[in-house]
């Protein structure tokens, strides 16, 4: 037990350190810079993958996704999988305004690891992982429907 408990509570107290040094208001700013491009991915790809559920099981009826057990899949499939993507991204479009990057870059220094690049290229391993197993559970999802 005190293996599984362990690295749970190190990630917890790291988790507060990074939390009390980012004190810019810039950061609120990440919030919906995620939401919007991971709200814009899903739904297009929840088209597309409607689309072909509409090729696989014609006499299906429904709006975006099935109502189902694969619909379900669909959907959860999808958010996991562009909700890293969405996370690079925000850092890029926030990135882009001077004082925010300043500021980012202020919290960020003598951090190993929590630097603009740092942090993308973390963030790209998890994309690594995340992506394909969320497509792998949609299309489990489009055959289920």
């Amino acid at each position: 037990m005190h293996k599984i408990v362990e690295p749970i509570a190190n990630w917890y107290v790291g988790a507060r350190r990074r939390a009390q040094r980012r004190r810019s208001f810039w950061n609120l700013l990440l919030v919906p810079a995620v939401i919007a491009p991971w709200t814009l991915l899903w739904y297009t790809s929840a088209s597309v993958i409607a689309e072909l559920v509409h090729l696989l099981h014609p006499k299906l009826e429904f709006v975006l996704i099935p109502d189902s057990s694969g619909g379900n899949l669909i959907a959860v499939g999808l958010l996991f999988m562009w909700l890293p993507v969405a996370m690079i991204l925000a850092n890029v479009f926030v990135a882009v305004i001077p004082q925010a990057k300043r500021a980012f870059d202020d919290e960020a220094h003598g951090i190993p690891g929590s630097d603009f690049f740092s942090s993308n290229r973390g963030l790209l391993k998890v994309t690594a992982i995340m992506t394909p197993l969320g497509l792998l559970i949609a299309f489990i999802g489009l055959v289920v429907a």
